[in-house]
């Protein structure tokens, strides 16, 4: 069936055709693309101010209590490791040495007595000394006298009053052996006798001692004297 064709309207306003590029329907998809991008960018940043706002204030306030805090985070320092504390029960060392208390204490060293001439060889001794030699045999009385003295020192002095010559000397403490024997070193300083010779003394019983004495003469021969001798100061 035909349609009816109807004669062209001669008032009629004749209508324009508009081209159309073919490319501006992808220009305009492609805008609102970065347009809606463009939007979440900005909503991103948004949201990423907004929680570093958030961080910001909770640091500033303190830690909360749903998660741990800042300092909790950072590495642990070690401490020191302090010295042991002492209990109160603890005995305190009194720094004395010998003490029950003080048993860890170092003790403080002392210098050593010096050694001095036993008190019961103090006093003046005499007695009557026999010298044998070679050719003769002389008898003398031997006078010694002993005060307070340590080694070395001079401790007294000593008399041989002899027919010929009387000699005086002094006398040092030699050495000590135990408390009933001493060693005199004589040192002659008048009269004819040996400069220098050795004397033991050795106590006995009822405030006796015996004397030995020991020297070398000018010649070269050994002198020997013996004598007891009793106290008499």
């Amino acid at each position: 069936m035909t349609r009816p064709q109807f004669p062209p309207d001669p008032y009629a306003r004749p209508q324009r055709q508009v081209p159309q590029a073919s490319g501006d329907s992808h220009r305009g998809a492609l805008v609102v693309a970065l347009i809606g991008a463009a939007a979440t960018i900005v909503a991103a940043l948004i949201g990423l101010f907004v929680q570093l706002s958030g961080d910001v204030e909770q640091r500033a306030s303190g830690p909360s209590l749903g998660g741990a805090s800042p300092a909790s985070e950072a590495p642990a320092v070690p401490e020191t490791s302090a010295a042991p504390s002492v209990p109160s029960s603890a005995p305190v060392a009194s720094g004395a040495p010998g003490e029950a208390d003080g048993a860890g204490a170092v003790p403080t060293p002392t210098a050593p007595t010096p050694v001095g001439l036993p008190e019961k060889f103090l006093g003046r001794w005499q007695g009557y000394a026999e010298e044998v030699d070679a050719t003769s045999t002389d008898h003398y009385r031997v006078t010694v006298e002993l005060d307070q003295g340590t080694l070395r020192e001079r401790v007294g002095s000593v008399h041989y009053a002899m027919e010929s010559s009387d000699c005086y000397g002094t006398v040092s403490l030699t050495a000590v052996g135990g408390t009933d024997q001493v060693i005199l070193g004589e040192s002659i300083e008048s009269g004819s006798c040996v400069t220098n010779g050795r004397i033991t003394l050795t106590l006995r019983p009822g405030d006796t001692v015996d004397f030995g004495y020991e020297s070398t003469k000018r010649d070269g021969t050994r002198q020997s004297v013996r004598a007891g001798l009793e106290r008499v100061a």
